[in-house]
């Protein structure tokens, strides 16, 4: 009777692996024009970051967490991440402020000026501090016309967005609404490409909006060239606010110390 069942249960197996596959979701040509235009007021729309967050680095398969990293964002313009330890102290501070990479890194007192490059060291190849403030924000820079962008949808409002410019290509995954709707495209991942190869692919999850802006809770960033992996989880957020210009100055540890640290 057991071997019956199990030649029954055989068989039943074997026809369902016979089954023609569902086939997947054409996807259709559609004028990427209107959300360009859309993309492009959000990108507009976004002025600054002030964010406390908890990072996950993952490296060749060693994963470190820090549980207090403070991330300040002005537009595309400036960007400053900061760890600290649990009795407040800096731990390791990186400054991009428009000219120059200033890094103090674990053990060091010095600050040292990298070049616009020097995040290349932590990140990745061709992942520039422009790139970053726009991943770390949830937005994509829109340089294409539409013209040269293709959009492609599904019935079910998902689509993927390619964006074109000399050798680099851009694949957007969004959720996009149908016209007329009031909800905004939702971004669900992105990926960068330079001369055919990935230079990063960012995800995107649980959005909230604060002060009129959508932001991504949780992201997640892969570059290949650093066999790196990069979780950003925001947990307080103030978006739009005015920022200082000693967020973006970045002094030796023996300053800190003196108490001129911003």
């Amino acid at each position: 009777m057991k071997i019956s069942r199990l030649v029954i249960l055989g068989i039943i197996l074997l026809l369902c692996s016979c089954l023609p596959k569902k086939p997947e979701t054409p996807l259709t040509p559609v004028p990427a024009g209107p959300l360009l235009k859309v993309l492009e007021h959000r990108q507009l729309s976004f002025e600054s970051l002030k964010a406390v967050a908890r990072l996950e680095v993952v490296k060749r398969g060693r994963k470190r967490t820090l549980d207090s990293v403070g991330i300040v964002i002005d537009g595309d313009k400036r960007l400053r991440m900061e760890a600290y330890g649990p009795l407040g102290q800096s731990l390791m501070a990186i400054v991009w402020d428009g000219r120059d990479v200033l890094l103090r890194m674990p053990g060091q007192e010095k600050v040292t000026r990298s070049g616009p490059a020097g995040l290349e060291k932590l990140f990745g190849k061709g992942l520039e501090p422009s790139e970053l403030c726009t991943v770390l924000s949830g937005n994509i820079p829109v340089t294409a016309s539409p013209s040269s962008a293709l959009l492609l949808c599904g019935q079910d409002n998902d689509c993927t967005l390619e964006l074109r410019h000399d050798d680099i290509i851009r694949r957007v995954f969004l959720n996009n609404p149908s016209t007329g709707s009031s909800q905004e495209p939702r971004m669900l991942s992105q990926e960068l490409y330079r001369a055919g190869k990935l230079v990063y692919e960012a995800r995107y999850e649980r959005t909230q909006e604060i002060s009129h802006y959508r932001l991504p809770l949780n992201i997640v960033v892969d570059t290949p060239d650093k066999n790196l992996q990069l979780t950003v989880h925001y947990t307080d957020v103030e978006v739009n606010t005015p920022l200082s210009e000693e967020s973006f100055m970045l002094t030796d540890e023996d300053d800190t110390k003196d108490g001129n640290h911003p």
